[in-house]
């Protein structure tokens, strides 16, 4: 394999990379692959587009440069090319939404950008100005590998952005400081870009709406075999299922496999992705399976009852609000070390409402604000009033009811770090996207910030803290606003403390989704 090692890089002005030059008179190669299982020996007769054509004892052969590592006098000398920074990490983002956001970024300066692969799933991508006429704007090294090989990077400064799935882990926050890289989890290091998530779906004519943990685990599983066993019609459930090599499929067994000590049916039909699936599912009444939210098209998603009888939205909305149990967030990283101009206007354009259209492109979830009615949750909460006994809790019960009907919820949800006043991250930067969707809507809706708690300590107790998170939450509005023209003053804030969780109290995740104020607005 033509090996692009991304820890020979160096950041800042430029980054060495390895592309293969055309060779001289044929001459004997030797080509092996890192598992061992291709090794060939013979004539190489041309080398172009990245495969090697040669000639051996049982024939000429093609064989890509992605695949194998060249050794022999015989073998295409290397030349340099040059980008100004440099892109690693996780294959999810790196796959198709980094490259669509490079070429956004391009697109807004009047350029095209060229893409050319120099190693296994490592990419030079060159913007060259005046729509591709002109000369280059500036050049990035994409490489794809995992989340955390895209740490590695940012350590070794190899990289100038590191893409993750998942959140830095301690050891790596560890790391980062060690090394004087500056605070990973900080403000100006840690930047949420997108929603990745999964719907368990079903057949549109299916009746079964909601199932709890166990029940999917017994379906995937094989146990419940027929949909009458869930009080839907007599009918067989076919399981539809990614192969085990999937990263979704990982997911999925993470949430409702593993923890039940249970193992995919036999009897699963395999299909190849998201397309498939849904395919699948929607020409089969018996179907279930899963997609990510860009695949839902006409299939019906199954609401997810939780331990304590919470059921997740198996909504969009729910994701972006960080309420949905099959979702996860896409991160960008950096240290603080300085970046070139591009890489931090890239950065910040990722992270923009510009990019929002090109992260639905790639089939996530952006964080533009949206709404939604809360009939729904209403409804819920009526029921709740016919089953409590307090009447001082009645008294709030109804209250939110009758808010609730009037006003929708904003996807903008805000979290604060565990122990303390400040907003996490994400929160910090729902913030300024929040601004914004007020400045359009103009003055003439009511605004409410609303705080809830988790379930310890006492019902009203409770609610006090709930109406000081959200008191804090309109200060920090007003301390971002500027000019926006936003009236901070005409916020009203809201307590309704312990009602209505999110997620189950029994563990530090249910307990964190909880604690949250929410933005409501009537208009």
């Amino acid at each position: 394999m033509i090996q692009f090692p991304i820890s020979m890089m160096k950041t800042g002005a430029l980054l060495s990379a390895l592309v293969i030059a055309a060779p001289g008179a044929a001459q004997t190669v030797d080509l092996t692959s890192a598992d061992g299982v291709i090794a060939l020996s013979g004539e190489l007769l041309s080398f172009e587009n990245g495969v090697y054509r040669i000639e051996t004892d049982i024939g000429e052969l093609n064989i890509s440069a992605t695949s194998v590592s060249c050794a022999g006098s015989g073998c295409p000398e290397a030349v340099e090319t040059r980008g100004d920074f440099a892109i690693a990490g996780s294959d999810t983002i790196g796959a198709s939404l980094m490259p669509l956001l490079i070429k956004g970024y391009a697109d807004a300066q009047g350029a095209a950008v060229d893409v050319q692969e120099v190693a296994e799933r490592t990419f030079l991508l060159e913007a060259i100005g005046d729509g591709g006429y002109g000369e280059t704007l500036f050049a990035t090294v994409l490489e794809d590998k995992g989340s955390s090989t895209g740490f590695r990077a940012l350590l070794a400064g190899a990289a100038d952005i590191g893409m993750s799935s998942r959140r830095i882990s301690r050891e790596e926050v560890a790391a980062f400081r060690d090394a004087g890289l500056g605070d990973p989890l900080s403000f100006n290091q840690e930047r949420t870009l997108a929603v990745d998530g999964l719907l368990v779906v079903v057949h549109p004519d299916n009746p079964v709406s909601q199932l709890r943990d166990s029940e999917v685990s017994a379906i995937l599983s094989g146990v419940i075999t027929n949909w009458d066993q869930l009080g839907g019609p007599d009918l067989p459930v076919t399981v539809y299922s990614r192969g085990s090599a999937s990263g979704t499929h990982a997911t999925i067994a993470q949430n409702f496999l593993e923890p039940f000590n249970a193992r995919l049916s036999a009897d699963a039909v395999l299909v190849a992705g998201n397309q498939d699936m849904k395919d699948a599912v929607f020409s089969d009444p018996g179907g279930i399976g899963y997609v990510g939210f860009a695949y839902q098209a006409d299939l019906q998603p199954v609401g997810l009852i939780s331990s304590c009888g919470v059921v997740a939205d198996p909504s969009a909305f729910a994701a972006k609000t960080g309420e949905y149990p099959l979702q996860r967030t896409l991160y960008l990283y950096n240290t603080n070390r300085e970046m070139s101009q591009d890489a931090q206007r890239l950065i910040a354009f990722a992270t923009s409402a510009q990019a929002s259209g090109l992260i639905e492109k790639s089939g996530f979830l952006s964080y533009d604000v949206s709404a939604r009615a809360q009939q729904a949750t209403a409804a819920a909460v009526r029921t709740a009033i016919e089953e409590t006994a307090s009447p001082s809790e009645v008294s709030v019960m109804r209250e939110m009811y009758i808010d609730l009907q009037e006003y929708e919820r904003l996807s903008s949800t805000f979290r604060f770090r565990t122990g303390s006043s400040v907003l996490d991250n994400a929160s910090q930067r729902d913030l300024v996207r929040l601004i914004g969707y007020l400045q359009e809507q103009g003055p003439d809706i009511d605004i409410a910030l609303v705080g809830f708690t988790d379930s310890d300590g006492t019902f009203d107790a409770n609610r006090a803290l709930g109406l000081s998170r959200a008191d804090a939450v309109r200060n920090k509005v007003a301390a971002v606003s500027g000019e926006s023209g936003v009236d901070v003053s005409q916020i009203e804030i809201k307590s309704y403390g312990e009602l209505n969780p999110v997620a189950c109290n029994d563990d530090f995740r249910g307990q964190r989704l909880n604690r949250r104020v929410e933005v409501w607005v009537r208009r």
